[in-house]
């Protein structure tokens, strides 16, 4: 059927401002994004680069977990490997990968909102939902999401999520089973424990399609539960046996469990519900003149608005007919409340709800936002006689609620790029220490939290620095220095092997 004028002007619409949106990113990163080496970053020179640049490195090594709660991160660690093997381990890089992979996801996603279904044609409702929500996945709401790559890199693994969940739909719509054992098989392989709950996730959405739909399809959804189950199980075995660098045993359930009872009997149960909804819509107070007190009342409100959207959501999931962008919906918002539940029992029974504020979490309390969107594209078109309230609640209500996410955008991206101003100084005071720890590695007073490396034994810090120091990476690096003006020039000498192993070692 050829496009209506309104199609097409929803479509122009919506590639125009998700172009802008890609490129007001990008800049935003290769102008913010850090590139000292920190947190993490260390922990991956001294056990995982350092082994590649001996020319010792494995496949094993890819799996390698530093405690029982670390995640394997495969995909990332090949990103890490392109970085010190044609950038100096400028980590900027993968915050630029980080942004592809965003853009990759929406082209995803378009492809999924624009795939028509009998009786549901592509109409210009579903090119404002998927707008809305490339500008979501690209949203400057946290800065920190993107001026810190490792956080960036998050996007790479919710690419192969995103293309598991749209094999799975059209394993069951095709009857064929080959490419869901391929498709699971390989997320599992290379998102560790992120693919445990995408298949959870996924075998749930499964189960409402079988209680939804007629008995034949639902014989067929019980094959590709145990194929996946299969599959995941498999791979979890050979997860087991990647190695492990420190065996001591985590916190038990119970632990853990007693701890968040004592956060509900405290009152902060609420948090683990508003929290998540505000800061995916807004992390920070854009508003300037807007007083404290009044951004936690709109905070407030953000939170009770998106609690109802996500009644009408699983409503709308109970009681609508499915197609591709319900079905990936169901599975995307499943997702979030998993991810959201691994943060609470690992981080917040541990350092308590008001870990839920970190500003690296926004990616993932986002997917929320992409799930309704995507509930939403799926909706089928109204007739003319339907009623005006129904009306305001299934088309008027969703476009108002799209249009000003669009136009929140707007300040958002003002204040991330007011907050690059005090975000750039402190990038170069910590490549300076960086710099000095490499030329004394004995010169740890005041270093910043970041630098965990000045919390090493000396032996293993001097290693590591040497490794920097050596090879010229990272902040010590003339091209990494010319990339990023901010950083500081070090010229002088640097510890040598021979006067490192002359040192004295302190304990």
């Amino acid at each position: 059927m050829k496009m209506l004028g309104r199609e097409w002007l929803a479509r122009a619409f919506a590639w125009i401002i998700a172009c802008v949106a890609l490129f007001n990113t990008l800049f935003f990163v290769l102008r913010t994004a850090n590139p000292v080496i920190r947190s993490d970053d260390w922990y991956s020179l001294d056990v995982f680069v350092r082994k590649a640049m001996e020319g010792s490195l494995g496949f094993a090594d890819f799996f390698t977990r530093r405690y029982v709660d670390d995640h394997a991160q495969p995909l990332l660690k090949l990103v890490q490997l392109i970085e010190w093997r044609w950038f100096d381990l400028d980590y900027s890089i993968g915050a630029i990968v980080g942004v592809i992979a965003a853009a990759v996801c929406a082209l995803i996603l378009y492809r999924v909102v624009t795939t028509a279904d009998e009786g549901n044609p592509v109409d210009a409702h579903r090119f404002v939902a998927w707008v809305t929500l490339t500008a979501v996945l690209l949203s400057l709401n946290s800065a920190d999401i993107w001026a810190w790559p490792l956080v960036a890199l998050g996007y790479v693994t919710l690419v192969p999520v995103l293309l598991f969940m749209w094999v799975v739909w059209h394993a069951w719509r095709s009857h064929r089973y080959l490419l869901l054992v391929a498709g699971t098989l390989v997320l599992c392989v290379v998102a560790d424990d992120v693919a445990l709950i995408t298949v959870v996730s996924t075998v749930v959405a499964l189960l409402f399609l079988a209680w939804r739909g007629p008995a034949q399809p639902r014989h067929s959804i019980g094959k590709m539960i145990a194929v996946m189950v299969v599959c995941t199980v498999l791979v979890r075995v050979a997860y087991a046996f990647a190695p492990l660098l420190d065996g001591t045993p985590a916190a038990s359930l119970a632990t853990r469990l007693a701890a968040l009872y004592g956060d509900l009997r405290k009152g902060d149960g609420w948090q683990w519900v508003s929290v998540p909804f505000s800061l995916s819509v807004a992390s920070t107070n854009p508003f300037e003149q807007l007083p404290a007190q009044a951004w936690d009342i709109v905070q407030m409100l953000l939170a009770t608005c998106l609690l109802v959207a996500h009644g009408a959501f699983w409503w709308r999931a109970l009681h609508g007919r499915h197609n591709l962008p319900t079905f990936m919906a169901m599975c995307l918002m499943l997702f979030a409340y998993g991810l959201l539940a691994g943060i609470i029992l690992v981080r917040v029974s541990l350092f308590g709800s008001s870990y839920l504020g970190e500003d690296r979490y926004v990616e993932f309390y986002q997917f929320n936002l992409v799930a309704l969107l995507l509930m939403w594209a799926g909706t089928r078109m109204l007739a003319p006689s339907t009623p005006a309230w129904r009306r305001w609640v299934t088309l008027r209500i969703p476009m108002l609620g799209c249009t000003a996410l669009l136009l929140l955008q707007i300040p958002l991206t003002h204040a991330a790029w007011q907050q690059r101003r005090y975000g750039l100084p402190y990038y170069a005071r910590m490549a300076t220490q960086v710099a000095q720890l490499a030329g004394d590695a004995t010169q740890t007073k005041d270093c910043l939290p970041e630098l965990v490396v000045c919390h090493w034994p000396l032996a293993r810090r001097r290693a590591v620095l040497l490794l920097l120091s050596q090879h010229r990476l990272n902040v010590l690096s003339p091209k990494v220095q010319a990339r990023h003006v901010f950083l500081p020039r070090v010229n002088g000498p640097l510890e040598s092997p021979a006067s490192a192993a002359a040192s004295e070692v302190v304990p």
